[in-house]
């Protein structure tokens, strides 16, 4: 079975199938690609989970120990329930692959999230994105920058992606925001009710009411460097373009920037000559980023991220 055939990502994403990515994803050394694989395998996740031991390591190419915490999962799948019920509750929403209202544009990366956990409401609309990103130990006039460019695209219609991170994530989120229409989506590396860093969870409340905060991960899953490196594709994949506002040369926006491109996103970058992000800015630049520059031709841009083409066609436009 093919990913790209839409009649597998509906029978992934029909009856239900939200349970079962969840009991797969409950387990260690489980993750996207690994889920994906097994759907694959099985058919469905709801036949993976429900697989013997045997089989999840022979076909599944599972450890033993997975496969056992595999079987664990499925003779308990009614706690998973009243989990999952819990989750609700608490305004937590979960979403899988195929399901209608499961963001198209992530079936563009390789390895697309099979299951969302949501704090807040996704719309239509939000499928218009940019993802304004960059390092965590901006400068004042990097955090100002950010905020305006994501204000100013709020302001056309555009919902800022980001990573609820400390520095541009976090101006980027809150430019958004300020507009009086502004919507604003969070990918986390860490579940929806483990907020990090700690001193945005007021923020993260403003943007479930604005937005929503995302996670690939179960809701009360600590951070984690790996999470955080995960979570850098699907900024890109939900996003019409990536911007790169500031970044040091090794920084995750660049890891979000080779992404971008690898889903055939178009990438921009605001231009640094001199200075600590002078490195990173050169990197961008190697990788054809597009340099913004005067503020007054956002209008432009605008026009180009909505019409976007192909990465090997990108020439600057300011």
């Amino acid at each position: 079975m093919q990913l790209s055939d839409p009649r597998v990502i509906e029978q992934w994403g029909g009856g239900g199938a939200a349970i079962w990515w969840a009991a797969l994803n409950q387990v260690d050394g489980i993750g996207a690609a690994t889920m994906l694989r097994l759907a694959r395998a099985f058919g469905s996740p709801e036949a993976a989970v429900n697989a013997p031991a045997d089989q999840l390591t022979a076909l599944g190419r599972l450890t033993p120990e997975q496969a056992a915490a595999v079987v664990r999962q499925a003779r308990q799948i009614g706690l998973l329930r009243t989990m999952i019920a819990s989750w609700k509750r608490a305004g937590i929403g979960l979403l899988a692959i195929g399901d209608p209202s499961y963001p198209a544009q992530l079936l563009d990366l390789k390895t697309p999230p099979p299951l969302l956990y949501l704090r807040g409401s996704p719309v239509p609309e939000d499928a218009q994105a940019v993802a304004v990103v960059g390092t965590r130990e901006p400068t004042r006039e990097g955090e100002v920058v950010a905020a305006k460019l994501s204000r100013e695209f709020a302001a056309r219609g555009l919902t800022n992606v980001s990573g609820l991170a400390r520095g541009i994530d976090t101006a980027g989120h809150r430019g958004s925001l300020s507009a009086s229409s502004g919507r604003t989506i969070a990918v986390l590396g860490s579940g929806v009710m483990r907020i990090y860093p700690p001193e945005n969870a007021r923020l993260a409340d403003e943007i479930a009411k604005r937005g929503c905060l995302m996670s690939e991960v179960p809701p009360e899953t600590e951070v984690s460097r790996r999470f955080l490196l995960a979570r850098d594709r699907i900024q890109a994949g939900l996003s019409l373009a990536v911007i790169v506002v500031q970044a040091h040369r090794e920084c995750g926006s660049i890891v979000t920037a080779t992404h971008a491109l690898a889903c055939r996103r178009l990438l921009l970058a605001v231009p640094w000559e001199t200075g600590p992000f002078a490195e990173g800015w050169e990197k961008l630049r190697s990788l054809g980023a597009i340099p913004i520059g005067d503020a007054a031709e956002l209008d432009a841009i605008a026009h180009r991220i909505l019409t976007p083409k192909s990465p090997t066609s990108q020439r600057p436009l300011l």
